[in-house]
């Protein structure tokens, strides 16, 4: 498998719609069809040029993440205003029955579905470590990963659906980064299904495994915060 190392992206000079041959205004999911097609006729493995396939990867990357940026100025914008509502509606309720609504109703959740996502990983990389290049494991991964990143849909949807109290806001910008560092681990981990980058698959494991450490730090301080 290739290891050759990820580009700066601050020396990318080339337009990198060009490099991927789409326009502007191209949708992400078909900038990604198109990245999968040069990848195939260029990478290393295939008898490609290297310095080509990190043009090639670097442009992906500076593409999908102004996506992802998009994104989560949405993300950002929906979550002033609902947290403006919420000051609205609650007025009239107890702090301490707030906080145990939101653990019932926001955190649980959220923890089950980053649970069904972390929990597996070792597992299924330990399968796909067979034989990295054969088509089913791969299509077995690639369906894991694809479960997975619904599952990160369903937690954002349901973080923003309501505003976390006043006294548990630290405990839930945690819990948004330690969701963020599932999501970037997860991104990671297909960039490697889409090049076999030995270092996307290594940093998509740190990423998620550091998300399980901060995990079971949130299990144990939301035990605190329901026996106040």
């Amino acid at each position: 498998m290739s290891t050759y190392k990820k580009k700066d992206l601050s020396t990318m000079s080339k337009d990198p719609y060009q490099i991927l041959k789409v326009h502007p205004c191209t949708k992400i999911e078909a900038i990604k069809k198109a990245y999968i097609e040069l990848v195939k006729i260029h990478h290393p493995d295939k008898g490609g040029d290297e310095k080509v396939m990190l043009e090639i990867n670097t442009a992906w990357e500076i593409l999908k993440q102004k996506h992802k940026n998009l994104n989560l100025n949405n993300l950002n914008s929906s979550k002033v205003y609902k947290e403006n509502e919420y000051k609205k509606q609650t007025t009239n309720h107890s702090k301490s029955v707030d906080i145990k609504n939101w653990f019932q109703n926001i955190y649980l959740p959220i923890d089950k579905l980053l649970g069904q996502i972390v929990n597996p990983l070792s597992a299924k990389i330990k399968d796909l470590s067979a034989d990295p290049y054969d088509q089913l494991l791969m299509d077995s991964f690639c369906s894991y990963l694809e479960k997975s990143k619904n599952k990160i849909k369903q937690v954002k949807i349901i973080y923003t659906s309501t505003a976390s109290p006043s006294l548990i806001r630290n405990f839930s910008l945690d819990l948004y980064h330690c969701l963020s560092q599932v999501e970037d681990g997860l991104n990671e981990l297909e960039r490697y299904t889409m090049g076999y980058v030995d270092n996307y698959l290594h940093d998509g494991k740190s990423m998620i495994a550091e998300a399980k450490k901060k995990r079971k730090v949130l299990q144990a301080n939301k035990k605190e915060w329901l026996t106040v």
